[in-house]
């Protein structure tokens, strides 16, 4: 037996690199069906205590691993020593590795209540995410959902269950099978869990076939193409450098009119590195660029907008017109902790943000939908692909395109390029509309509503990419209209188990009488 040869310390470190070997980059995901097995399987013999603190271990060296590429933005663009930068990745690590202490503890818990263990636990799994999307304004970035964004049946379930589902389904995957070893799987629950699996599947291989066997309207699609221009971080803020930055997007912009025609260019993230109509020079040659290609143009530029008598700073989107110019603009409404605000800036008034900019940035207010065409442009930028509540606000208010502006020059060649394309893809999913996905040095890319890749561009390149999109229906999906009900349904389940366990062990406690179990 597993829990024979390994210590509890050593199941926890194999849970953690297991948990991460699923994500992008790695590319294991079948490693997420079996990730929680190591640990789970000795959690009874534990103390609550040693339970919580394995937990804890598994969460820790998950995030560490997922989530080491932290360590190279602050280094390299906070300016802080490496000693530094790596105590801040282990505080939000150790903050992160809460949340798995807390579902080994429960494990351990309700290790004598077969029900429990095998049904709660992927309940318990998902509320822990969806308070972690939440609190301190969340961090929804690992979620074991992601893991599967390559097995296409599960992908398509996010129309109804958002990335939760898929996650649910794997934490499932994990107790049956331990629990079919350690004999906490009766027929009954074997059944209920091979229904569960032929639903999803069944339901995701009916809606992607479905989905693909459409007609497709000619006459709707529009042609949008991606400029990458990799700018390097370094220089993306150096005035001298504005000009060139300019013309390297004006070059690639040229080159992407004349072989595809587009009807809509798209720019990443602070595309325009200087404040439009304060800065005389760059605003003109933005003017004399558009008017040149004659095509309309969704870029990022930063903002300076009037808080009383004091200036402040907004990340913003905008859509320029080539006789016009801003026609339409977005403000950043999730920023970014510690790169465009410092958060408890009293308490932590040594810490600098790591956008070359004074004072914290403001965050919009809107999902401000772009008209065009038979298109309205909702804009996410940046971090804000993470949180599938504002692509859903967006398509709720009559988006039927989700532009992705990013920069991620931060990241390097790291993990999190890829982490942050996978997760992006899911929003086309869960709203069913495409997604463009602008990013400086990349990974630029193009999903259909159905999450496939049109036209992608790879990191560290200036180029260009394009493609044909068909704007999204006007029937909202169930997760645009209901949202997280999945998530929801998942934490009342873990709460009214946890409730119940209770009540079960002090049953227990109480009298030599069998405590009452869930059906199996």
């Amino acid at each position: 037996m597993i829990t024979r040869l390994l210590s509890p310390w050593t199941a926890a470190v194999m849970t953690g690199l297991l948990l991460t070997a699923g994500f992008s980059f790695f590319n294991l995901y079948g490693a997420s069906w079996i990730a929680l097995i190591p640990l789970l399987a000795g959690i009874g013999g534990l103390s609550l205590r040693t339970a919580f603190l394995a937990g804890f271990l598994a969460g820790f060296v998950h995030n560490l691993t997922a989530l080491y590429w932290i360590t190279y933005v602050v280094t390299h663009y906070g300016n802080l020593p490496l000693p530094v930068s790596a105590s801040v990745l282990c505080l939000l690590c150790a903050y992160l590795a809460l949340y798995p202490a807390l579902f080994f503890a429960a494990a351990h818990r309700w290790n004598a209540s077969p029900g429990l263990w095998v049904w709660g636990l992927p309940c318990l799994w998902i509320a822990l995410e969806w308070v972690r999307a939440h609190a301190l304004t969340g961090f929804p970035w690992t979620n074991l959902g992601y893991t599967q964004t390559t097995v296409d049946p599960l992908l398509q379930t996010a129309d109804i269950a958002g990335v939760y589902g898929a996650g649910w389904l794997v934490v499932l995957g994990n107790t049956v099978l331990l629990g079919l070893v350690k004999r906490h799987v009766g027929p009954r629950s074997f059944v209920a869990a091979v229904l569960c699996f032929a639903l999803f599947f069944g339901y995701g291989g009916w809606r992607g076939q479905t989905l693909k066997k459409e007609p497709k309207d000619p006459a709707s699609a529009l042609q949008v193409a991606l400029i990458q221009g990799n700018i390097d971080q370094s220089v993306k803020w150096d005035p001298a450098f504005q000009q060139e930055t300019l013309a390297i997007y004006r070059n690639l912009s040229e080159a992407a009119v004349q072989e595809s025609h587009p009807d809509l260019l798209i720019w990443p993230e602070t595309a325009a590195p200087f404040f439009y109509g304060l800065e005389e020079t760059p605003t003109r040659m933005l003017h004399e660029i558009a008017a040149s290609l004659n095509v309309p143009v969704v870029l990022g530029i930063p903002w300076v907008i009037a808080e009383g008598t004091t200036p402040r700073l907004q990340n913003r989107a905008v859509l320029f017109h080539p006789t016009e110019g801003i026609v339409a603009a977005y403000a950043k409404r999730h920023l970014v902790p510690f790169g465009e605000y410092v958060p408890l800036k009293r308490l932590l008034f040594f810490v600098e943000k790591l956008v070359a900019a004074a004072g914290d940035f403001v965050p919009g207010k809107s999902p401000a939908i772009f008209p065009f065409k038979n298109a309205p442009i909702g804009v996410l930028i940046c971090y804000e692909a993470i949180f599938p509540e504002l692509a859903r606000d967006a398509v709720r208010h009559g988006a039927r395109l989700l532009v992705n502006l990013t920069n991620d020059a931060w990241f390097g060649r790291t993990a999190a390029p890829f982490q942050h394309l996978d997760i992006a893809r899911w929003r086309s999913v869960e709203c069913r509309v495409p997604v463009a996905r602008c990013a400086n040095t990349g990974i630029s890319a193009v999903f259909d509503h159905t999450g496939k890749i049109l036209a992608s561009l790879p990191l560290d390149v200036a180029a260009t990419a394009a493609a044909a999109i068909v704007p999204g229906k006007d029937t909202p999906t169930f997760y645009v209209r209901h949202g997280d009900l999945f998530a929801w349904a998942c934490t009342l389940t873990a709460v009214g188990c946890l409730v119940y366990g209770e009540r079960a062990r002090r049953t227990r406690r109480s009298g030599p009488r069998k405590a009452a179990r869930l059906p199996l």
